[in-house]
C-alpha cells in the first residue's frame, strides 16, 4: 500500500509541474497578444483631445448641455423628460437633445429643450454610452461628457439646487 501512496504521490507532483509549464505557455501568449494590441493602439491616431460643434456655441456667453439619447434606450427617454423638467430660465445653460430619430423628439416636445435630429452630427459628438449628457462652452468647445445614469446624476451635472428637484 505504501508503494502505491508514493506512486500517486510522485504522478501528482508530476502533473503539478506540468500544469505550471501549461501556465507558463499560457501567460506567453497573453504577453504577446498584449504587445501585439499595444502596437496596434499605437499605430491608430489619438481621437482630438478637444472637439468644437459650433452648432452648440451660444451667443449669451452661457454653456450647452447636449444629451446624447438613443431611440431604443429606456433610460434615454427617462433622462430625456427629467431635462424637459428642469429646463428652463433658472438653468444654467441651453438644453439640447441629440439623436437620429424623430420619435426622440416627442420626449422633450412643449419645454424648452431643443430637439436636434441629426444622425451626421450625432457620429460627430461619438458618444461610447448613452444617455450621455455633453457640456459646450459658448464657443462650441467641448468641455467633458458624463454618461448619466440616473436623474440625480443628471441633476449633479447640471448643477440643478434641490429645491428644483423637489418641484419638477
Amino acid at each position: 500500500m505504501r508503494a502505491f501512496l508514493d506512486s500517486v504521490a510522485v504522478l501528482s507532483f508530476l502533473g503539478t509541474v506540468l500544469l505550471l509549464f501549461a501556465f507558463a505557455a499560457l501567460l506567453n501568449m497573453i504577453r504577446e497578444l498584449q504587445g501585439k494590441l499595444l502596437q496596434a493602439q499605437a499605430a491608430t491616431p489619438a481621437a482630438p483631445a478637444v472637439r468644437s460643434v459650433a452648432r452648440f456655441g451660444s451667443d449669451d456667453g452661457l454653456p450647452t448641455f447636449v444629451l446624447v439619447v438613443s431611440e431604443r434606450c429606456p433610460n434615454c427617454q427617462e433622462r430625456s423628460r427629467r431635462l424637459a423638467a428642469v429646463a428652463g430660465p433658472d438653468m444654467a445653460g441651453h438644453a439640447v437633445l441629440l439623436a437620429s430619430a424623430d420619435r426622440c423628439a416627442e420626449w422633450v416636445a412643449g419645454s424648452e429643450v431643443v430637439p436636434v435630429i441629426d444622425a451626421a452630427l450625432l457620429g460627430t459628438v461619438a458618444v461610447g454610452a448613452t444617455p450621455t449628457l455633453v457640456k459646450y462652452s459658448a464657443d462650441g468647445t467641448e468641455e467633458w461628457r458624463r454618461v448619466v445614469g440616473s436623474d440625480d446624476d443628471l441633476d449633479a451635472f447640471l448643477a440643478v439646487s434641490p429645491s428644483e428637484r423637489l418641484s419638477a
